[in-house]
């Protein structure tokens, strides 16, 4: 009876995945029933399996291959994933809430729909999870560990990632961090006289190279309230319509993000290279910016009532028609900025350079523009902090 019984074991085995002795069990189960809750398939080769629907919770998948393999529908509520081969695996709809998946490797994932509330997708062994180019479109992340991921080129289209963490990670037992930090100390003040962009381009070295990488990525409409997004890279993704209130960017990396019509109510951005970022449009009041680097960003028509922006790089930035009422300004370097028909009341813009800046018919009524610099501003039709209207640049067509 034992040899007949091995003999049928090593027959079903070589017809069904493969896996180790100790599983097989777990593993015809699976594939006869669909239903393995807690089952133990480390080191199961999966691969281009059709597991749609199966019930996986709080199963053992570590180590396993899972590549092109159709999880869609399934519950992998508190399944163990970590290390996990998935290239190209679809988990749409599926459960994976609490799941472990640290170290995954997941590109050209879908994840579209998928429940992945407090996943965990931070470093194992020193390797990040990776899910480059990987469709997590209206897919719930509330409260994932997203440490140190990769989400390049990835599409978040109205994820919801409410208080998740997008910190820098670092291996257990590396002095990655100690060299990180070392290097932050040495950053200096992106204003002109210092190394302008300074300040963002610390964050792509590889002393932080376990920083969240979701450049490139569509965040349109997702939701990150709350969210934790400090040293993060978003350079160039698209975050139009975003809602970012409360979110923490400080020291991010923001260059030509797109943020138009996003709502970063009481957000933190300072100590931020955002140079190209486009802003139109955006709510931010209140908002710090303090020691950012803004250069040639576009901040027109959005609401920055009482924001903190001081000493920041504004050359060449556009705040037309934006609400700064109450904002404060000083000691930043604003020289080509365009602020015409901004409403700058009450704003205070003190040791400012302002020189060859677009004032045209801004309201600067009881701003503070004492010790700045106006050399051949454009301050036609402003008005100026003692209610009187400017005639200082404009022309012959003006009148």
């Amino acid at each position: 009876m034992k040899t007949l019984t091995g003999l049928l074991l090593l027959t079903s085995l070589a017809v069904t995945p493969m896996v180790r002795a100790e599983n097989a069990t777990d593993l015809q189960t699976l594939m006869e029933t669909g239903d393995c809750v807690s089952c133990d398939l480390q080191d199961a080769d999966l691969r281009n399996l059709d597991l749609s629907g199966a019930n996986l919770e709080d199963a053992n998948l570590i180590n396993s291959k899972l590549h092109n393999t159709n999880l869609s529908n399934a519950n992998l509520k508190g399944a163990n994933l970590v290390n996990a081969d998935m290239d190209g695996v679809t988990f749409r709809n599926a459960n994976l809430q609490e799941a472990q998946m640290r170290g995954v490797l997941m590109e050209n994932a879908d994840l579209e729909g998928a429940n992945l509330r407090g996943a965990d997708f931070t470093l194992h062994d020193a390797e990040r999870a990776i899910l480059t180019g990987s469709n997590l479109r209206n897919a719930d992340l509330t409260g994932a560990y997203l440490r140190g991921i990769k989400l390049k080129e990835a599409n978040l289209e109205g994820a919801n990632l409410s208080y998740t963490d997008f910190t820098t990670d670092y291996p257990r037992n590396s002095t990655a961090k100690t060299a990180f930090d070392m290097a932050l100390f040495a950053v200096p003040f992106a204003i002109p006289g210092a190394v302008l962009g300074g300040v963002g381009a610390i964050v792509i070295p590889e002393a932080a190279s376990y920083n969240a990488d979701v450049s490139y990525a569509n965040l349109e409409g997702a939701t990150l309230t709350g969210a934790n997004l400090q040293d993060i890279n978003l350079h160039e993704a698209n975050l139009k319509n975003a809602n970012l209130e409360n979110a923490n960017l400080h020291h991010a990396y923001l260059v030509n993000s797109d943020f138009r019509y996003a709502n970063l109510t009481g957000a933190r951005l300072s100590d931020i290279n955002m140079e190209g970022a486009n802003f139109s449009y955006a709510t931010l009041p209140e908002t710090d910016f303090h020691l950012s680097y803004l250069v040639n960003a576009d901040f027109s028509n959005a609401n920055l009532a009482h924001a903190n922006l001081t000493e920041i790089n504004m050359e060449n930035a556009n705040f037309s028609d934006a609400n700064l009422v109450g904002a404060v300004f000083n000691s930043s370097y604003l020289v080509g900025a365009n602020m015409s028909e901004a409403i700058l009341t009450s704003a205070q813009l003190k040791d400012i350079n302002m020189s060859r800046a677009n004032l045209a018919a801004a309201n600067l009524e009881n701003a503070n523009l004492s010790d700045s610099n106006l050399t051949n501003a454009n301050l036609c039709g402003a008005i100026m902090p003692d209610s009187d209207v400017s005639q200082v640049g404009c022309t012959a067509v003006n009148y």
